[in-house]
């Protein structure tokens, strides 16, 4: 397997994981999302390790869903189900994750920026669902994102669908701090520092009361999320929706102006 996940080494303790498939905006194929779990399921086994940096390369830091693997019918369980298990295995590392973000981060790509403990972005970032747009629903990110946000910027961000700026995503919580594009990778290292000046034990167990009182990646949500997910995948509208994303195109529903 390419190295679609590199691993950098910034502290004793902190470590660096670079999405780097930069010629399809960092999209998460079923390849990436594997290697990224198994490498932070295989930190997370080392006592030594205790923070993530989650950064990307290239000017995206992910575009959401490998869209032409959510066409292939043969491949559409697996790619949920590997999306279920990033978001899960983020939430359930006793490793504390950061995502320093550049560009954008769109749909699938902004579920797993609200999968990490926290997130900070550069003063040109944007953050969007268009899953509307495209025919499908953010049934599976929709876990993460409600815990971040008011049920007013939920209704926003998924029924609006247009990409909000680096600014209007701290105000809604998306996001922890926002820096510019020279600081992103400092600023990262200086959260990071400051966790590892916790106890390491007691930063495990306070991650552990955060989850438990907002957790909303129960089992049974999960079963719920997949099947609709699933559904949304197979519909109709899904299929012209991902057809007219590459063709660009507008879908047949969207008849506005330019």
């Amino acid at each position: 397997m390419s190295d679609l996940v590199r691993v950098e080494t910034l502290l004793p303790g902190m470590t660096r994981l670079v999405l780097n498939r930069p010629e399809r905006r960092n999209a998460l194929s079923i390849a990436l999302v594997t290697q990224l779990c198994d490498t932070i399921e295989r930190l997370a086994s080392d006592a030594a390790q205790r923070v993530i940096v989650l950064g990307a390369e290239g000017p995206v830091f992910c575009s959401g869903l490998d869209l032409k693997e959510a066409a292939d019918d043969a491949l559409v369980e697996r790619s949920a189900v590997c999306i279920e298990r990033l978001f899960r295995t983020l939430r359930e590392t006793p490793l504390v994750s950061i995502a320093a973000a550049r560009g954008g981060a769109y749909a699938g790509g902004g579920g797993l920026l609200a999968a990490c403990d926290m997130a900070i972005a550069t003063n040109d970032f944007q953050i969007g669902f268009p899953e509307a747009r495209r025919g499908l629903l953010p049934a599976l990110i929709f876990a993460v994102v409600q815990s971040r946000v008011s049920e007013g910027d939920l209704r926003e961000l998924f029924l609006v669908g247009d990409p909000v700026d680096a600014n209007r995503a701290l105000q809604m919580g998306l996001l922890q701090r926002v820096v510019s594009g020279d600081q992103l990778e400092l600023e990262a290292t200086r959260i990071g520092r400051s966790i590892l000046a916790g106890g390491p034990e007691t930063i495990r167990k306070t991650k552990r009361l955060i989850n438990a009182a907002f957790d909303a990646l129960q089992s049974d949500h999960d079963d719920a999320a997949r099947s609709s997910h699933l559904d949304a995948r197979r519909s109709a509208e899904a299929i012209e929706g991902m057809a007219a994303f590459r063709e660009k195109r507008r879908p047949w529903w969207d008849q506005g102006e330019a």
